[in-house]
This record gives structure tokens, sequence and C-alpha cells, in this order.
């Protein structure tokens, strides 16, 4: 008899995470919530992943005492952009990853951890991520490094040029099977380390982590000039 084979969709869960203090930024309102191009910097990047049709959910992770403001400012477009939960952040970065890990579908087999202030993400670069998952389980996006990298003493003396052609500039989105980085969240989710990315939690877990190439437009809003330039990325 002949039977008919049903290609297999994978669940992808992606977790946004913005539950930073925005120290650098300064000023009253923080980056997640500043105007770019006629809208907070977040809604830019809600709508960035809603445009990936392979995403199943999506987790916003931001500072508790933003939640009620979110939902008493932003619920239709919450709805609209299919977000199924508004988790608080906790006291460091990884603390915010993991508590968005919690509340991601258990059925997930994917998860892309993304930093809420990367608005201008493109749909082309999740899809090439999430592929790279499927083939390796763990991959991030990344830009290459431009820059000529001096390595220096505790004087200032260089101590040597680092040869930039095996550099490369951590982004987001990262992603991961969902199992791998559940498994290396509970191994050092007490550690007393401070993980600048999910990825080198990864790394520390002894799990290989493959490049994505990315471009450098795909900025993090950190300082008014990033403001700046993203509006100008937008406007070209």
């Amino acid at each position: 008899p002949c039977i008919s084979v049903v290609d297999y969709v994978m669940k992808v869960s992606v977790i946004l995470v913005g539950a930073g203090l925005g120290l650098r930024m300064g000023g009253p309102v923080k980056k997640p919530f500043m105007q770019l191009h006629g809208k907070p910097v977040f809604l830019h990047t809600l709508e960035r992943f809603s445009q990936c049709d392979k995403i199943s959910e999506t987790i916003l992770v931001v500072s508790e005492n933003d939640i009620e403001t979110l939902c008493e400012q932003w619920q239709s477009n919450l709805d609209t952009f299919k977000v199924k939960k508004i988790v608080p952040g906790g006291k460091r970065r990884q603390d915010s990853v993991y508590n968005g890990l919690c509340h991601t579908d258990r059925n997930a087999d994917i998860v892309l951890i993304h930093d809420v202030v990367r608005p201008l993400i493109k749909k082309e670069q999740i899809e090439a991520v999430i592929n790279k998952v499927k083939e390796t389980r763990a991959a991030i996006l990344a830009a290459p490094m431009k820059a000529t990298v001096k390595e220096i003493v505790s004087d200032f003396c260089i101590k040597r040029t680092v040869p930039r052609n095996t550099l490369w500039m951590a982004q987001t989105p990262q992603g991961f099977e969902r199992k791998l980085i559940l498994e290396v969240f509970d191994k050092f989710k007490n550690s007393e380390f401070e993980f600048t990315d999910d990825s080198q939690m990864v790394e520390n877990a002894g799990y290989p982590v493959y490049i994505v190439p990315g471009t450098d437009e795909n900025i993090k809003i950190t300082t008014p000039e990033d403001i700046r330039m993203a509006e100008a990325l937008i406007r070209k």
C-alpha cells in the first residue's frame, strides 16, 4: 500500500531579552522603549521575528517594573506579533534567559535567543540560524572582524597584533536545540561566573558552536549614536 509521508515541522521558540538597565544609553527611557523611526525599538524587533513563519512562539523578557506598562500600552501589538508570555528578567543576563527558557513550549525543538535591542535583524538571517541549528545543534549569527585588533599588557604597551581572519563579532540570534540549552543552563544556572552570551556557556559545557555569517547592520542599540545609525539604515 502507498503511505503518504508528511514532513515533520520543527517548533521554534524565540526568547527576546530586554531586561537590562541600559546604563550606557543614559536618560529616563530604557533602550527597548526608545523611539526608532516612529515606534519603540522592541516593536521593530517583534515585527522582524513575526515575519518568519518558522517561529511558533515568542517569549518577551523585560524588567519586572516594565511588564504592567507593556500590557497597558502595547497589548494589541503584543497580540499581533504573537507574544505568548512576558516574563520578568533576573539579576544577570543569563538569569533573564533562563527565566525565558522555563516558559518555552516543552515540545519546542529549537530555541532562539535574541537581544530585543537588535531591531534590524533580517528574516533571512533568522532562518539561516534555524537551519544551522538543525544541522549542528548550536549556532550563532556573527560578523567578521574588520578592525585591526591589538592585545596589550598592563601599561598599554602592545603585546601583539591578533590575526583578524580568525575573529568574529558575536551577535544574536543565537540558536540551540532546546534539550541542549536546557541541559547547559541547568549545569551553570547557579554559577557565579557571568557569561557574556549564551554560546559562551555552551562552549564551556564542551559543545561545539557554529557561526552563521551576518553583517554589521545587525546593530545592538547601546548608545545614542546607535539610534542615529539605525535610523539611517532603516531609511536606506
